[in-house]
């Protein structure tokens, strides 16, 4: 689950610094103080670091030192040992929120052993230096996203916002056109032509192209553990789309559909600062267009009809009339299954399916 917290800076003052304050005041060394308080000069200055614990004996000393009573150095020593117990707990509940092992699966964070460093990768990930400054920044610089994701599955928010991430990561690293919806809505037909090669190799270059030139810069990117998305439309900067694909379901013809639903929003709808679903999401006027802009594109009405009369014993019929309209027969036959006029659990064999180390 995501983990919550009001912003809190993690850093904490140990009680050398009050010391060292002090030390100002009275023209104290750190030799001197080491001395006048019975420690070596390098345990002296661990005591300033907050390296070393101050004890009711090190308070006692200092309290003759400087007239600060014994009960002030006790205090303060608790306070600052209970901020970084707190401070440690928060960290450690940021990192358990986050799915590492996926991020160093996927080549997003270097593979490492140790949790520290495990923590200070995941860090760097988000470019920042503290959780505390992760908070700040969900809360303050959400990015414009619209998700197409499965109603009946339950998302993971810190999953999401990683995905997001690296998305954007890589989404910078592209070169578009500037972001133009005209341009992107004549695109279509070539498009939808695209859906009959069935090699990612060579379709998934050839739409990134088209989509540059309409200033959309598409990511391909699987999913890490507790993100359900299937895609989403991101405006990370405001003169550039970016459509990112997850191909969680492996088949041509959810990712077509995916691809072109995702489009929709970018066509149909205004880009504003967030849209994902549930409390800041989509609604569902607005998916139910993104659905039906991507039906309309690859399934034309003239065809509807047609394709009311096809069950599991006109397999060929579907094959022909797919040529005829131009689209993969995965993708008439995942409209056909969705329609309820033929299970999920047949003539799956007409679908393109990919690997999920094709995506990797």
């Amino acid at each position: 689950m995501m983990v919550t917290q009001d912003f809190q800076p993690d850093w904490v003052s140990p009680p050398g610094d009050t010391i060292i304050d002090l030390m100002d005041e009275h023209g104290i060394s750190d030799e001197e103080l080491s001395k006048k308080i019975g420690l070596s000069l390098d345990r002296g200055q661990q005591l300033l670091e907050g390296k070393l614990r101050l004890n009711p004996s090190l308070a006692d000393k200092l309290e003759e030192l400087f007239s600060v009573s014994t009960d002030f150095w006790i205090r303060r020593e608790d306070a600052y040992r209970q901020q970084i117990e707190h401070i440690q707990k928060v960290n450690s509940d940021w990192l358990e929120s986050l799915p590492v092992h996926d991020m160093m699966e996927f080549g997003w964070i270097p593979r490492t052993a140790t949790r520290e460093s495990k923590f200070r990768h995941c860090l760097s990930f988000f470019g920042i230096h503290s959780v505390s400054e992760f908070f700040h920044k969900i809360h303050s610089d959400a990015p414009l996203v619209a998700f197409r994701k499965s109603l009946n599955l339950t998302t993971e928010p810190v999953a999401d916002l990683v995905w997001l991430t690296r998305a954007e990561q890589l989404s910078a690293k592209q070169v578009c056109a500037e972001w133009n919806k005209k341009v992107l809505q004549a695109l279509l037909p070539e498009l939808r032509r695209a859906t009959n090669e069935p090699d990612m190799g060579i379709f998934i270059p050839h739409i990134r192209r088209l989509l540059a030139t309409a200033g959309v810069s598409l990511i391909v990117l699987p999913t890490p553990r507790g993100c359900r998305a299937s895609g989403a439309t991101c405006f990370f900067t405001p003169d550039r789309a970016t459509l990112v694909m997850s191909f969680r379901y492996l088949t041509d013809d959810h990712f077509w559909f995916t691809l072109f639903h995702e489009i929709g929003h970018l066509i149909l709808h205004e880009a504003v600062r967030v849209r994902a679903e549930g409390k800041e999401g989509l609604t569902t006027k607005e998916e139910k267009e993104a659905d039906t802009f991507a039906v309309d594109v690859l399934i034309p009405e003239e065809y509807r009809q047609q394709l009311r009369r096809y069950g599991v014993r006109h397999w060929r019929d579907i094959v022909r009339t797919a040529r005829k309209m131009g689209v993969s027969k995965g993708i008439v036959l995942g409209y056909l299954q969705h329609e309820g006029n033929i299970p999920f659990s047949h003539l799956n064999r007409l679908k393109v399916r990919f690997s999920k180390e094709d995506i990797v």
